[in-house]
Parts: C-alpha cells; structure tokens; sequence
C-alpha cells in the first residue's frame, strides 16, 4: 500500500506542477505502450551536456530509426527518490545528512525529493516533495539502526519509479546512500548454501563466488525496469567477501545506467555525492513506441547533435533494453 500511495502523490504532484507552471507538452503524461529510457552526453570526464533539445537526438532500434515520442532533459519536472541504508559509522552517516542536506536546498524548483527507509522492506518516510526544508529535517531525522536492507529493496524501488516514469512525463532517478556491508544483512552471505549434487561448485572453496553471483542475478533483475539507480557508499571495506559485495553494486548500478562511488575516506563523501548528483541532474529519458518485436530485446543506438547539428561523440546509454511485457 505504501508503494501505491507514493505512487499516486507522485502523479498528482507532476500534474499540479506542471499545470501550475505551464511547461511545454513535453511533460505531459505519456501513454503506457511508451519506452523511456536514460541518456547522459558526456563532455568530459564527470562534466555533461544539459542543452540538449529534443530534436537534437534520434534513437534507432535495430538500426531502424525510431520516432521519438517523449523527452525529458535536465529542464524538466524531476523527482529523486533518496533511500537511506544506514547501520554502521554515526559518524560517517551524519556527515552525509548534513551534505545531502545541504545540496537538496540548493536543487532548482523543477526537483521533487522523496526520503525512504531500506531496512525492515522498503518504507516511505517523506513522500516526494518540492519543500526543502522538510525534506531536510527528515535527513537529519534518520536512524543508524538495524540490518543491512539495499539488496532487499533494489526491486521494489526500481518497479517503484517505473510506475511512476510510466504514468507521468518527468525524468526520475534512485539514490542510494548507505554504509553497510555483507554481513550486515539479515541472510548469511558469509556460509552459502552449497549444491551438494555439484562437486564442481565454486562455492565449496570461493565463498565470495556466491556474493558475486548474488549481485549478478539482481543487475539482471532491475536492469530491464530503466531507472537509473546510484548507490553513495560510505565505507570501503578490504576483505574478499566485501570487495565483492562492492564490486557487484557497481556492477548493478552500471546496468541501470547509474553509478557507485565508494568513499575510502570522510573527506570523499562529500565531493562524492556531488558527483553522483552531478549525473542525476544531467539525464535525458528518451521514449518511443514499444518495438513489435517477437524477441524479448532489442538493440539500441542514440545520436545527439547540439544546436548547430554538429554530433556530439559521448553519448552514454544501454545498447539492449528488454522489452516489457504485455
């Protein structure tokens, strides 16, 4: 219920903001059938293109062009769900609320900013809003408490913001920010369960071989839902078993289009969020009419141009999307 609630707030918020503040059709709600994806254009390493129009870009399926039937750029209405998963370093945890604090004043008006909880299942602790200072007080307010619970809530938060991409023209994006590590989950990661019946299984011997193909098994899963998901982590850790665990969020983050950034230290937090919120303010969502394609994905190409129609080379985006399902 507290999925379909927010979900529902959401809408409501992007249609009253956009009625209220008259933005062009773009930001209307888009039909269902419609596939919206994310694309950066990189400029330079961690700087990116935020001018692009809409006819600046052409999207081919299958090396067929595509027509272009939503866009969505760094303009337009946005909403960031931020997820805390926060058990270990007080000290770590609270330096991050003050920079994210901080950095949520300072977003443009077209952002709206929704606060969860990842331990104990996903829970709504602000519903997105557009009211700095109440968002703020809520960072400030979060627990360092319980188990780890970001693999847990990896889907649904992904299938969360899709409903949500799905029912209104905005760009939205998750932000992770947690310190946990593989043993504070509530499953033991630490003693796999062993396929007696293989004598070949790896996990006999590697026991982060598990960890590794956990983490696999879940960038495949939220992979085809589009959104982009990027994970502040503030602690590194140097065992096997956590030099997997961080290595697979990086790689469950690359698959959804977004980012891990692993702070070593305290004084990376802060310079790390914004990076991370640097690429989340620079995103275009690209939609088009579901492919009639008898095989479950398709591949995919983008070109962006800048005003002048000169092409512009860097530009990031998945070159599969597996298609939804009637």
């Amino acid at each position: 219920m507290k999925y379909l609630a927010l979900l529902l707030l959401a809408s409501i918020l992007i249609f009253v903001g956009s009625t209220a503040s008259a933005q062009s059709r773009d930001d209307k709600a888009a039909p269902p059938a419609l596939v919206k994806f994310p694309v950066w254009v990189e400029q330079g390493s961690g700087t990116y293109w935020k001018e692009g129009k809409r006819q600046g870009f052409k999207v081919f399926v299958d090396n067929q062009e595509a027509s272009l039937k939503s866009f969505q750029g760094p303009q337009n209405s946005t909403i960031v769900l931020v997820i805390f998963d926060t058990v270990a370093d007080l000290a770590r945890v609270d330096m991050a609320r003050q920079a994210l604090g901080a950095k949520i004043r300072k977003f443009e008006r077209n952002y709206w900013v929704g606060l969860l909880r990842a331990q104990d299942g996903l829970s709504v602790l602000q519903e997105p809003t557009a009211d700095r200072d109440a968002i703020s007080d809520k960072i400030k307010q979060i627990q360092v408490s319980g188990r780890a619970g970001l693999l847990d809530t990896l889907e649904p938060a992904a299938s969360l913001a899709s409903g949500i991409l799905q029912k209104a023209g905005i760009r939205i994006c998750i932000l992770y920010v947690t310190d946990s590590g593989i043993a504070n989950y509530r499953a033991d990661y630490l003693n796999p369960v062993i396929n007696s019946s293989d004598s070949g299984d790896l996990s006999r011997r590697f026991s982060d071989r598990a960890v590794q193909e956990r983490l696999s098994r879940m960038a495949d899963l939220v992979a085809p839902f589009r959104i982009p998901i990027f994970i502040l982590h503030l602690e590194y850790r140097t065992d096997t078993l956590n030099l997997a665990y961080q290595s697979g969020l990086e790689r469950i983050a690359a698959a959804t289009g977004g980012a891990t950034l692993i702070c070593r230290t305290n004084d990376e937090i802060e310079p790390g969020l914004e990076k991370l919120l640097t690429q989340i303010k620079s995103s275009y969502f690209l939609g088009i009419e579901k492919p009639q394609a008898a095989k479950p994905s398709v591949k995919l190409r983008v070109e962006a141009s800048d005003a002048e129609g000169n092409p512009l080379d860097r530009v990031i985006y998945s070159g599969q999307i597996i298609l939804p399902k009637d």
